[in-house]
């Protein structure tokens, strides 16, 4: 027997270590009320001595004095046992609901129950999902119950098609981790999209490895929760916010087991509950005072969200906000899903695709509070954000989403919990593994708990320095910094120190710095050609003119003509080895013999290509040995590191010249490349992203030629994939369809640098967005509505102000 216990001095004091932890607002989503009576008791399970009743005002009058605050409501459900009078339960938990407005219900079902005895519940508005349970399986024992054993097909189509709650308990030995549990599981939420799956107990978490094992299992599913009711150990919540983040944990008390007193702790491969009527605690080597079980999982959570790094907001989250996002979602018509599955059969039937109305504001493509900080920003930060290629004015303006709170893989969530996959430049190009990468985290988690700052210096960087010089054997020392920019200045420094020239001739995009912007100092935009149009000079001095000249990559006549005029006076070449596609025939191989033949430093620009083609530079490839190169973005995979490497006598320049910075020397940005390159060492990163890659531009070229679009699809590098409307409408039409990609959860644009994390599945998705997009793009061109179709200006091609 489990004995009911009452709120006491040890618990008070537990509680009041947690009193700042609890936020103001609670909503407890996993809470049972019961009559003992409809149990049947002569299965042998009394629950609780003295209490034949369970109300939910008793759960309201016991969780208000041990939380020092009155929960905002709950997610009630009866008590299920296995002779249990499901009726007569479901009705109680009615008359309980109708008590507290604010809660909502699940009602018992089992495969043998009568359905429409079921579904007569769902007409209570306060009643939003269904409670199955293994007890009610045919299988005994029960506890080895597959899913299907214990959840009719019918509750997933119901829950499917009204927008409900299923309250799932995970049985078998190993809960998640089991194989059978992982598959079904995955299955159900892609069949039936539209059900909310909460895995009750943290995916029944009682055994903290069987969710650690398990929980990656589940990635990429956008319908299912987890409660932390009646958890007792960080480990499985912490697995499950590594996996999910903050905004898919819902609190829970699993009220009145909230009220034993003891807790459940992982046993071998399985788990036990220590608690009073079946434990002598007075017995124990050291004698303890045990508390209830909701405080234990109180601070189970706290241990989680501490070592997580959670801060206020995502506390409150858990506690109350996400409950309520999440019910919000609960019996409304599936009617965007609907609309857009219809469409796309009109497409598939008759090979075309009608414009339709610009119906709804951009609050359906985009989020309030995201757009909202967005225009507070352009009154406190020039231009808005802090890069170009990351203003929203660039790919739909007043519609693109400006931030991001969440993003893991190819993942990301805005501020309002819109979820995206991402198919455009994850992190401009940064994010080679995919965001958040596990291992990369791992190290970086590790050095910042070590501490990432010293007077003293990294060991990490002399790590990374052999590494890169091992891979790279031409180079002999390296310098490093933080930023693609950074590193491209510091790298022409050095040429220029060794050297004792001043000239630096260019080819492509290489930063913002003066030493750059100089090239279009003269009378015409030298830069344009160079990635980006319109890069004005305005606070590059004016005597820096024609200290930086351009030339065309590939062009031989012009980088004669440069080697011509400024021969003696060149300091350094800097260019891509490759951009978009292989280099011309033999052009490297002459710019390197002829600036070695006149003493100038030639500088490979590995920031944007490297590491993406093959290990390391793109130039080893290519069997072209330059005299520097630089290495940023996917070097630290969204953690900044950059790198310079050369040869002794190129790099001699850095011995005298100042170049310094004090962030230079945090460990971090060196941890996360060390964590970089050992996997690229140990997978075939550049392989797996020139598949997916590759499978990206024949979708293009696909659905393009299936709705005679004037899709561009240019042969190059799958790992840079891009496309173009060559079309007058050109910029509105790429509008277009970052608008009408937002709208089907997809961060998409003319380009795509796909990564580590992209999966053969999303893409497949991503391919019959495409297929519905394309339609409609090319009925908008067939009505001349493309305008119309807009729910904002037409993005910015180039360089502008922000006013």
């Amino acid at each position: 027997m489990i004995t009911y216990a009452c709120f006491n001095e040890h618990d008070k004091k537990a509680v009041e270590e947690l009193v700042k932890f609890i936020p103001g607002k609670i909503f407890d989503f996993h809470a049972h009320v019961y009559r003992e009576k409809d149990l049947n008791k002569s299965t042998g399970r009394n629950i609780f001595i003295g209490h034949d009743v369970v109300e939910a005002e008793t759960w309201l009058k016991n969780l208000t004095k041990i939380l020092g605050r009155e929960p905002r409501g709950a997610l009630f459900m009866p008590f299920p046992t296995e002779k249990c009078d499901i009726d007569a339960a479901n009705n109680y938990l009615v008359t309980q609901l109708a008590q507290f407005k604010e809660s909502k219900g699940l009602v018992l079902v089992s495969p043998t129950h009568r359905k429409d005895l079921i579904l007569k519940h769902l007409e209570n508005p306060q009643v939003v999902g269904f409670k199955p349970y293994h007890l009610f399986s045919s299988y005994k024992p029960t506890f080895d119950s597959t899913i299907d054993d214990y959840i009719p097909d019918w509750v997933w189509e119901e829950a499917n098609k009204r927008n409900l709650v299923i309250m799932l308990h995970l049985v078998k030995n190993r809960a998640l981790a089991d194989v059978d549990n992982q598959r079904i599981i995955r299955e159900k939420c892609k069949k039936y999209p539209q059900v909310k799956l909460i895995l009750a107990h943290a995916a029944r978490g009682f055994n903290a490895v069987n969710t650690l094992r398990g929980i990656g299992s589940l990635r990429g599913l956008e319908n299912i929760w987890f409660d932390t009711s009646a958890i007792c150990e960080a480990s499985p919540i912490k697995a499950i916010l590594n996996e999910f983040g903050p905004t898919r944990v819902l609190w829970g008390s699993d009220f009145p087991i909230s009220q034993t007193r003891g807790k459940c702790i992982s046993l071998g491969d399985g788990f036990i509950w220590i608690q009073e009527g079946t434990t002598s605690f007075e017995k124990l080597a050291t004698p303890c005072n045990p508390i209830l079980v909701v405080i234990e999982s109180i601070r189970a959570l706290k241990c989680a969200a501490d070592d997580f790094g959670l801060n206020y907001a995502d506390i409150e989250d858990i506690f109350y906000n996400n409950a309520v996002n999440l019910l919000e979602k609960v019996k409304k018509d599936g009617n965007a899903e609907s609309a857009s599955l219809g469409r796309l059969q009109n497409i598939e039937n008759t090979g075309n695709a009608s414009c339709p109305a610009n119906s709804g504001s951009m609050e359906n493509v985009t989020s309030i509070k995201t757009q909202a900080l967005y225009l507070q920003a352009k009154k406190i930060i020039p231009g808005g954000v802090q890069l170009l290629s990351k203003r929203p004015e660039m790919m739909a303006p007043g519609v693109w989403p400006p931030y991001f709170r969440e993003a893991r893989g190819c993942e990301v969530w805005d501020l309002d919990g819109r979820h995206y996959y991402d198919m455009s430049t994850n992190g401009i190009g940064s994010c080679l593994l995919g965001y958040r990468d596990p291992d990369v985290t791992r190290a970086v988690i590790r050095r910042i708990n070590l501490g990432s700052m010293s007077t003293l210096n990294p060991p990490e960087e002399v790590c990374l320095a052999g590494k890169l010089l091992e891979i790279h054997p031409w180079a002999e020392q390296v310098r490093f910094a933080r930023t693609g920019g950074e590193i491209g200045a510091v790298a022409v420094r050095i040429a220029r120190a060794t050297t004792d020239r001043s000239v630096i001739t260019i080819s492509g995009y290489h930063g913002w710095h003066d030493w750059y912007l100089a090239a279009n100092l003269g009378e015409d935009d030298a830069l344009r050609g160079h990635l980006l149009l319109g890069l004005d000079p305005l606070g590059a001095p004016r005597e820096l003119r024609k200290t930086a000249v351009t030339f065309k990559h590939g062009d031989f006549d012009e980088f004669r003509k440069v080697l011509d005029e400024y021969g003696d006076g060149l300091a350094a070449v800097i260019m891509e080895p490759c951009r978009y596609k292989d280099p011309k025939n033999g052009f490297l191989e002459y710019v390197r013999s002829e600036t070695a033949k006149r003493g100038i430093i030639l500088i490979f620009d590995e920031v944007t290509i490297g590491w993406r083609l093959n290990l390391g530079g793109s130039h080893l490839r290519f069997g072209v040995n330059p005299d520097m190169a630089i290495f940023a973005k996917a070097l630290g995979n969204g953690h900044p590191i950059a790198a310079v490497i050369g040869t002794k006598e190129a790099m001699q320049g850095a011995h005298g010249s100042f170049i310094s910075s004090t962030y230079w020397t945090e460990s971090v940005g060196p941890a996360a490349a060390l964590a970089v390159i050992d996997k690229l060492e140990k997978y075939d990163v550049a392989g797996h992203v020139a598949g997916i890659g590759s499978k990206i531009m024949y979708l293009w070229k696909q659905y393009g030629g299936k709705y005679d679009l004037p899709v561009i699809v240019e042969d190059g590098y799958p790992c840079l994939a891009h496309f173009k409307f060559d079309h007058e409408l050109s910029q509105h039409l790429n509008t277009l369809y970052v608008q009408l990609m937002l709208e089907r959860g997809f961060l998409a644009g003319v380009s795509i640098y796909p990564t580590f994390a992209h999966t053969e599945e999303i893409v497949d998705l991503y391919g019959n967005a495409i297929d519905e997009v394309f339609g409609i793009i090319a009925g908008c061109l067939k009505e001349n509505a493309v305008g119309k179709m807009l729910k904002g200006p037409v993005a910015h091609t180039g360089f502008r102000r922000l006013l």
